[in-house]
């Protein structure tokens, strides 16, 4: 369970924060347990660890805080190559980041051992029969997560005897109880401790705050597979926790589609080497 660290942004050397030089400081110091994530606002910072720390990584982070000065790393906004040479790319690649294929999510102790996102109307899998499913359909619900933050880009859906009448969606979905941005919610960011006036909703069932693939017909077999091309990655990754999920809704007498999907995005890790854990990826 993550844990968070709050200081005044007066603690640090210059009062000010720098999230990306703070992140990295963090990243390179002693401290044994992975960091997830940063906020700050004009008067706090809040640094979030994937567990406890220790006494001893505590009193680290404290002399890494107070060491801060708040400069921003040199070439961070115009990064270049071990020789000097400006990085120029075409790409949406977030930096730090790696291409990653995936027809499935991650689990509690992996990256890539989750839910793989693959549907059978032969069984009775993913039964799901929500608002979206009309009268004289089924549908399976599939829900992915991942143990690090993914930029979703572009994918591929391959099906098998699919009938006239099915049709797809790909949602990103809020859990229960977590904290999302909307316009008509009650919560100030600034209670939420996040910089900016955006205002903020929590959860109280499972919710769709964004669609990704939405009403998407298929029919019959395509075993080479229906692109879905985007021109860049989504502008914002999907936070840990968070589910990319896969609806299909297809009649009521369909007992032999199939099918499933690909997905490409970026994410910073795509494999946990020796001796690494979940709970210590940085």
């Amino acid at each position: 369970m993550s844990e968070k660290y709050t200081y005044n942004i007066t603690d640090t050397a210059n009062d000010k924060v720098n999230l990306g030089k703070l992140t990295y400081n963090i990243r390179n110091s002693a401290i044994v347990t992975a960091i997830d994530y940063i906020n700050s606002n004009q008067s706090i910072c809040d640094i979030w660890f994937k567990d406890t720390l220790s006494s001893g990584d505590e009193t680290i982070l404290d002399g890494v805080v107070a060491a801060h000065d708040g400069v921003p790393i040199p070439n961070e906004e115009a990064p270049v190559m071990e020789d000097g040479r400006p990085i120029v790319r075409a790409d949406t690649r977030p930096i730090g980041t790696q291409t990653y294929f995936t027809s499935r999510g991650d689990d509690s102790t992996s990256i890539g051992g989750g839910v793989e996102l693959k549907w059978d109307f032969s069984n009775d899998d993913y039964e799901y029969t929500g608002p979206e499913v009309p009268s004289g359909f089924k549908a399976k619900e599939i829900m992915l997560t991942f143990n690090c933050p993914v930029y979703l880009k572009d994918g591929a859906i391959y099906f098998f005897d699919a009938p006239w009448g099915q049709v797809m969606h790909m949602d990103i979905v809020v859990p229960s109880g977590g904290y999302y941005p909307n316009p008509a919610g009650p919560i100030p960011a600034a209670a939420l401790g996040l910089p900016g006036n955006d205002m903020y909703a929590q959860a109280s069932g499972n919710v769709v705050c964004q669609s990704y693939v939405h009403s998407h017909f298929v029919y019959g077999d395509c075993p080479m597979g229906d692109e879905l091309n985007a021109e860049g990655c989504a502008i914002d990754a999907l936070p840990v926790g968070w589910y990319l999920r896969g609806l299909i809704i297809t009649p009521d007498s369909d007992v032999t589609s199939k099918g499933y999907a690909s997905m490409e995005m970026y994410r910073c890790h795509c494999v946990l080497l020796p001796g690494q854990t979940i709970e210590n990826i940085h």
